[in-house]
Order: C-alpha cells, then structure tokens, then sequence
C-alpha cells in the first residue's frame, strides 16, 4: 500500500461513513493509509493528486479531518454522468467541457449518440445493488421500472409499476416466481416459503408487506416495500424496499 500511494500519479480517497470514521479514529488500514497521505501533502504543495470520491456519505462534514480544504467529486448527489465528467476532467487535467475548435460542429448525431450511450451506462448505477441483504432506493418511473439486487446465480431483476400512494405493482416478468402473502410483514423462512401464493404473474403490494422472488437459477429473495412517492407529474416517483437474498438455504 505504501509504495503504491507515494508512487501513483493520483490517489482516488473513497470517502464513505465507515471510512471518514476509522480515518479520524486512525483504525486499521485507513488508520495507516491517513498516516502515509497526511506526510505526503506536508512535503507536497500541490495536494491535486488526491481526489476525494463521495460515496453513501451521509456526513455534514464530507471528507476527513486530514483531507479538510480538498476539492471532492460527490456521487452521492445523484448526478452521476456529471460527476463521472468532472472526474475525467481532474484525472486528466483538461478541460473537457471545452468548445470545440471553429468550423467543428458540436451537434454531430453520433457524439450526442455517444454522449447519451455513456450518460445512461453510467446512470444504471443507481439502479443495482450487488448486496445479498440491504436496500433500494429509485424513481420506478425510470429505467422501465427496474431494478436489480444481487450478483451471479443469485441476480434479481426486480420489475414495478404505478399503484396506489401507499402501494406498488410487483411483477416476475424478469425472473421465475413471484411469490405474495398479506399475511406476512417479516422476512419468511426457507419453511414458510410454501405459504405464498405463487400463481400470478403481478401482485399490488402495499407498504409493509412482502413479496418473494425466485430467479431462474431457482434462488429465492425476500423484499419489503417500504415506502411509496406517487407524483401528479411522471418524475420524481420514489420506491424504498429492503431485501434479503437467501444463500443459507444451500447448507440446510
């Protein structure tokens, strides 16, 4: 680690809660990583080659004590194809939103093309979780209403539309089964999974209820619908679930 922070033309300092907390606290490897970047600006007068990287930070004071003062890229705005431009821009240090040269024309179709083809690539960021347990958090009115959780075998396309203020549409239209019990509020064990009606292909699910998916890999996920945002204008609709993928079920 140390040859590799005082070699590199530049160090991207991801700077998530957990590691402004053991930065500050001096704890473990971002204890030691603080240590060695601290020294390196006092004998560097041009701190650009450490660029702070926002990510799920929910902190009033974004960077840690060490890197206070820093210029950082905030992907936790939701402005993800902005952000991604703004740091090719500090990497490469030039100016990418620059005019182009006289006589050039700035609207050629396969630039936009381009342009767009990145942007959207980038944006799927937001709706994907690799985690086998945790939460989502998007506009259901975007990305044709999906989003993804888990990885590999256990990979979950998970599929919504419009319902009520308090409710949403589930559908299994990407995966196996989609599985539905009003009767349950907590996640369900392996066991309990026979209880849930597994014949239809969309459910309306209201808030506090759950839902279980099967993939085609026959994997199962439970999912609880947390809150539900349904705007008179078509932006800005928000869902909030918290899932649990199953990995347990193997060993029993």
């Amino acid at each position: 680690m140390e040859q590799g922070l005082t070699t590199s033309h530049f160090v991207l300092c991801v700077c998530s809660d957990k590691y402004i907390e053991k930065a500050n606290g001096g704890i473990g490897g971002a204890g030691y990583e603080k240590r060695i970047l601290a020294a390196e600006m006092m004998d560097n007068d041009d701190k650009r080659f450490i660029i702070p990287v926002i990510k799920r930070n929910f902190q009033v004071r974004k960077l840690p004590t060490f890197l206070s003062g820093l210029k950082y890229v905030d992907f936790d705005n939701g402005q993800y194809y902005d952000n991604y431009q703004e740091l090719l821009e500090r990497i490469y240090d030039e100016d990418i939103k620059k005019k182009p040269p006289l006589g050039s024309n700035p609207f050629i179709s396969s630039i936009i093309s381009d342009q767009i083809t990145t942007k959207l690539s980038i944006e799927q960021i937001e709706f994907q979780n690799p985690v086998f347990e945790g939460k989502a958090s998007f506009d259901y009115k975007r990305n044709s209403g999906s989003y993804t959780i888990g990885e590999g075998d256990y990979i979950f396309v998970t599929h919504w539309s419009e319902c009520g203020h308090n409710s949403i549409h589930c559908y299994r239209d990407y995966i196996y089964r989609l599985g539905y019990n009003p009767n349950y509020t907590e996640f369900p064990s392996p066991n309990e999974f026979i209880n849930f009606d597994f014949s239809s292909r969309a459910k309306s699910v209201n808030v506090g209820e759950i839902v279980l998916l099967e993939n085609r890999n026959h994997k199962f996920a439970a999912l609880r619908v947390t809150r539900v945002v349904r705007r008179d204008e078509d932006i800005n609709h928000l869902l909030e679930f918290e899932y649990k993928i199953y990995k347990e079920i193997e060993s029993e």
